[in-house]
């Protein structure tokens, strides 16, 4: 931890009619990703009597998570809520300057205690299949949902593969070869590969449905590019999500490395409850 920067934050804010303890949850990585560590200080926000901020500009989605969910009671989706409990002088730009370590940083404390501090900040990466936990305590923007929903309401029936290959390498071509006869007439591929996609619009043609072009990002992966417009890159991954969930089979590949992405097993829990997809986009 950053302690002497904390520290100062905690000072700052001593000054301030701020009455309630709070967590501030930067999680990086992918979506799965990201919500594992919500899930995680949503938990601890809960059983400690806090309320949790969670600030995804910076890694992540890199866009404020309110233009995509809606939270439940005592969970803000950007910090300017902070303002209005009487933080005069705490901005974000100040945060970054507090945190102000590399991508990778890890800024972190121990879940199992209960501190006097005002502020926690937790800054970290990693996942599991917690995120499908998160995901129920949320709902979608209205103008979020519809989207999703006419999308896979417009594909009818089909089959879904979700291939990640860009950081991590997937052998698409096998695995491609190896489902090829299972699958329906109807194909959507869901992925981060440009190359990926365009080894299948040449395999299966007019079978394949594309929802999204890829760009060729030369391997960066698209949650980590600065470059992309963010709010279209971030409803796209929302987008793929449901397709993948929502199809009548859903196959997914698995790293060079020997394990399925978090994006690709999140799909797979979803797929699995389609109450909580009922819920998501038709309620």
């Amino acid at each position: 931890m950053f302690n002497v920067h904390i520290k100062y934050f905690y000072k700052k804010l001593s000054v301030t009619t701020l009455n309630k303890k709070i967590v501030i949850c930067r999680p990086h990585g992918g979506f799965n990703d990201m919500l594992v560590r919500i899930e995680k200080c949503y938990e601890y926000a809960k059983s400690h009597n806090r309320l949790l901020y969670i600030d995804t500009s910076r890694s992540g989605f890199l866009d404020d998570f309110d233009k995509y969910f809606i939270a439940p009671e005592g969970v803000f989706l950007n910090l300017s809520h902070i303002l209005s409990l009487g933080c005069e002088e705490f901005d974000r730009k100040k945060l970054k300057i507090i945190i102000n370590g590399s991508f990778n940083t890890q800024v972190v404390f121990d879940f199992s205690k209960d501190y006097d501090d005002r502020i926690l900040i937790y800054e970290e990466s990693g996942g599991g299949s917690r995120s499908i936990l998160m995901l129920e305590k949320l709902s979608l923007k209205d103008n979020i949902k519809t989207h999703i929903r006419t999308i896979v309401d417009s594909l009818g029936e089909y089959d879904a593969i979700h291939v990640r290959n860009s950081d991590y390498k997937t052998d698409y071509k096998k695995i491609f070869a190896q489902i090829n006869d299972k699958l329906n007439e109807k194909i959507v591929l869901c992925t981060d590969s440009y190359e990926c996609q365009t080894y299948a619009k040449k395999l299966w043609g007019d079978r394949l449905q594309i929802v999204t072009n890829i760009p060729n990002t030369k391997g960066k992966p698209l949650h980590t590019n600065k470059k992309l417009d963010r709010f279209q890159t971030n409803i796209n991954t929302l987008t793929d999500l449901f397709i993948l969930a929502c199809s009548k089979n859903l196959y997914f590949t698995s790293m060079k490395k020997g394990w399925i992405s978090g994006f690709g097993n999140l799909a797979k829990n979803l797929h699995e409850r389609q109450d909580l997809i009922c819920k998501l986009l038709y309620k």
